[in-house]
């Protein structure tokens, strides 16, 4: 038998190797687990005083609405679920943000960045394991825009339509001037709803439960209660009068006043039924996939109002060139022709709002989640720079950007929604802007420079 046996020196330089590289894929792990240790407490303290301050605004626009309808808790605890999703997509980011500030102007304020750039470990480095958070963070807001927030959206603003129908009167303030039939035998003409005062005025009441005529009941103030979610109506009347016409005889005629008169409906159906439940879903409370299905839809729809226009344009310009000297008449169906197609281009232009909405609020869902990503860029680098230990300086400069951002955001939106700029352009612009600046603070941290002089270098050397 033959045994082969390395040098020593060999043996040596092997075992060498293979101890750097583990003792090396051991040190990037800790490195890795460190820094994000180092993000989890300033990204739950942040989300929680977000979370808190905006729950804080959503609480006190409500109050007047919960005090003055007596809400009970059940309904205050699902109403306050139901908001808590926006709440969630926004403030995650924001978290987000003062949790790289925090951590980052941690670590330079305790020289922590400065000793690992001295142990060959680039700030660049320090960033991936963030980076890939923040990365998995994203997705998962995402998948929370798209899936939970439109639920959510949707069962708040039934929610809310339900609340303010609680009061009676505000239920016909929606029905004002308008004849309210599914009252059982009675139909119900409500001109004035006085809804702070809960009262309707000048009312007119037809009863047609009984063979003949309807009993006509007019008053000129009432008020109304609704029970059994709108199967059962009390409707008080005051300072009336009763018109009745005699089934037998229909010329004679009956006047009636009365100071105060009690009407009982029952079997309203659900016309005044206070627990409201829509299945309108607006572009807040629809799903990706939903939105492009809509999109498509209005799309086909402006491709045949286009095929429309062409054809009635085309028709009118054959008659004018087919028409002799001595036919007249082209100047009023020239009217008509011009009414039909502003018909349509008023329609089409609707059409296109409605889409550009739909869009908007497509791209939306993947931006703000994006934002994520972007703030770490931005946060990392200005809170290495910046060298601030405490919470305060964090969570104002998050304010300040996030602020910049939103106004980005919305002003994006809004010329979108009349479309002055495309739906994407708008709502990833912010991104863009912003991961601009973060590009050059990581620039100016890794060339330890400050940010006007980086800016100042980049625009003499860009490349």
């Amino acid at each position: 038998m033959v045994t082969w046996v390395p040098p020593s020196g060999a043996t040596c330089i092997l075992g060498d190797d293979l101890f750097y590289q583990g003792h090396r894929i051991r040190l990037v792990v800790s490195l890795s687990i460190y820094m994000l240790r180092q993000h989890l407490l300033p990204f739950l303290l942040g989300l929680s005083l977000i979370v808190f301050v905006l729950v804080i605004d959503v609480v006190l626009q409500m109050l007047d609405q919960v005090l003055g309808k007596g809400l009970s808790a059940a309904l205050a605890v699902d109403l306050f679920i139901y908001n808590l999703a926006w709440i969630i997509a926004l403030a995650v980011p924001m978290a987000v943000l003062v949790s790289v500030l925090m951590a980052y102007g941690r670590l330079a304020a305790d020289n922590e960045i400065l000793a690992l750039k001295a142990s060959g470990i680039s700030f660049s480095r320090l960033l991936i394991p963030t980076l890939l958070a923040a990365t998995v963070l994203a997705l998962m807001m995402v998948a929370f825009n798209d899936q939970v927030l439109p639920d959510f959206n949707h069962k708040a603003r039934n929610l809310a339509v339900s609340l303010r129908r609680a009061k009676a009167a505000l239920v016909l303030k929606q029905k004002e001037g308008v004849f309210i039939r599914d009252l059982g035998p009675y139909s119900l003409l409500v001109r004035r709803v006085d809804e702070e005062a809960n009262e309707l005025h000048d009312l007119t009441l037809y009863d047609t439960g009984h063979p003949g005529p309807p009993t006509t009941l007019r008053a000129a103030r009432g008020k109304v209660e609704i029970f059994d979610e709108g199967g059962y109506v009390r409707l008080m009347l005051h300072d009336g009068e009763v018109h009745e016409i005699d089934a037998n005889d229909p010329s004679r005629f009956t006047r009636s006043t009365f100071s105060r008169q009690l009407v009982h409906i029952r079997d309203s159906k659900r016309d005044l039924s206070p627990n409201y439940r829509s299945s309108y879903r607006s572009d807040r409370e629809m799903d990706v996939r939903a939105m492009r299905v809509a999109v498509e839809g209005l799309h086909e729809q402006n491709q045949q109002s286009r095929t429309h226009l062409d054809s009635i344009a085309g028709a009118f310009l054959e008659q004018v060139q087919q028409a002799g000297p001595e036919q007249v008449g082209l100047q009023s169906e020239s009217r008509q022709i011009t009414r039909r197609l502003e018909k349509q281009w008023r329609l089409f232009d609707s059409r296109e709002r409605r889409a550009n909405a739909y869009l908007v609020e497509i791209h939306k869902k993947f931006s703000i989640a994006v934002a994520c990503i972007v703030f770490v860029l931005v946060g990392a680098p200005l809170g290495a720079l910046v060298r601030a230990r405490g919470a305060a300086v964090s969570v104002t400069l998050s304010l300040v950007f996030f602020f910049a951002y939103w106004m980005f955001l919305i002003g994006g939106e809004e010329l979108a929604d009349r479309g002055f700029i495309p739906p994407w352009t708008a709502m990833w612009a912010p991104n863009a802007v912003f991961g601009f600046v973060g590009i050059l603070l990581l620039r100016a941290v890794a060339l330890d420079r400050g940010f006007l002089a980086t800016l100042l270098s980049w625009r003499r050397n860009p490349q």
